[in-house]
Order: structure tokens, then sequence, then C-alpha cells
């Protein structure tokens, strides 16, 4: 069943979201510099640390948004993540960051179902992974998969298993097998990061 494609006010939205998103990145880059932030790694986690239980908390909600809204760019903040709290507290705060938003993006096709999809998703991406919800019990091995493998859309995926018939229990499960992934591009984006 085709699809019409997305209605201009969500095209809009989303470049306006994209055009904000960047204007404030833009902002805060700037008063960061002017704060001496990106001279020295010991300032810029001495800053972070005086936001105390905040910072994680902040953390973990732009990774969920990044999930949620394609334009944040989620290998500046798995990088970012890894240095700033360090090797473990960062894979913790990427992993519990990067789960609920999948989760959350699953949780929506749950609720509101194919419209949603539908507005969130570009029509190419949506079409091509929607034909995998024909593959009927195939399509939880391929989610499987491609949960697994870099250069899938992870999260247009978690939106197309909402409209699956796999079950909370399910979906946690193969989530679950994304965890080494997220700790391999922590390491290597924090890797390029200090080497750059």
């Amino acid at each position: 069943m085709t699809q019409k494609p997305r209605s201009r006010w969500v095209q809009r939205l989303m470049q306006l979201g994209t055009a904000v998103f960047f204007a404030v990145l833009l902002l805060l880059c700037w008063k960061a510099w002017r704060m001496g932030l990106f001279r020295s790694l010991d300032t810029l986690q001495a800053f972070v640390a005086s936001y105390e239980v905040g910072a994680p908390l902040i953390f973990v909600v732009l990774q969920v948004l990044q999930i949620l809204m394609a334009f944040i760019p989620g290998g500046l903040l798995l990088s970012g993540g890894v240095v700033i709290f360090g090797p473990w507290l960062g894979l913790l705060y990427n992993c519990l960051g990067t789960l609920l938003g999948s989760s959350l993006n699953f949780w929506l096709a749950k609720r509101w179902g194919q419209p949603l999809v539908h507005h969130l998703l570009e029509d190419a991406t949506r079409e091509k992974y929607l034909g995998w919800l024909e593959q009927g019990k195939k399509f939880d091995r391929l989610f499987a998969v491609a949960i697994l493998l870099p250069f899938f859309p992870d999260d247009a995926l978690c939106l197309i298993a909402g409209l699956s018939p796999m079950g909370w229990q399910r979906f946690l499960t193969l989530l679950a097998l994304k965890i080494p992934s997220i700790a391999l591009y922590s390491i290597i984006y924090a890797t390029a990061g200090l080497i750059l």
C-alpha cells in the first residue's frame, strides 16, 4: 500500500527544527570557545561536573532527542559521552539514552501507528523498510541483524518494529544487541575526536 508524501507542514517543521538546532549549537559552541572549554579537556570536564547530577541527566535527554530527531548528530554525542564522563560512565549514559530513545520510537509507533511513522520517516526509507513487515516472522530476524550492523537506520527500524506484531519483551531483547555497537561507536568516535 503506497502512502501519500509527507505533508508540507511536517517537512517545514523538520527543516525549522534542524535550523534552530544548528543555530543553538553554533551559539553554544561560540560560548564554550569563549569560556575556554575547547582548549582543555580538564576545563570541559570541570564545567560539566559543576552541573553535578544534572549533567548526566541532560546528556541522556540529549541522547533520547537525537534518536527522535534525525538532524541531531549521534556520533557527536557518542564521542562526547565518553570524552566528558570517562569510558565507563560515558558508555553507560550513551547506552541509557540510546536505548530509551529507541524504546520511545517503538512505543510511539505502537501507540499512533502508520500515520505517525508516515510523517516521521522520509518516503524512501519508509517504503523500503515497511516492505520488511511483509516478511512476517522473518521481520524479527531482519530487525536483529540490522540492529547489529552499521549503516542501517536503527531509529527508523525501531519505528517500523512498532508497526509489527513484535511485543515489548522481544523488542527489548533484540534491542540489547545494540549495546556492543554503541560501545564500539563510542570508542571509535571518542578516539577519532581525541586524535583530531
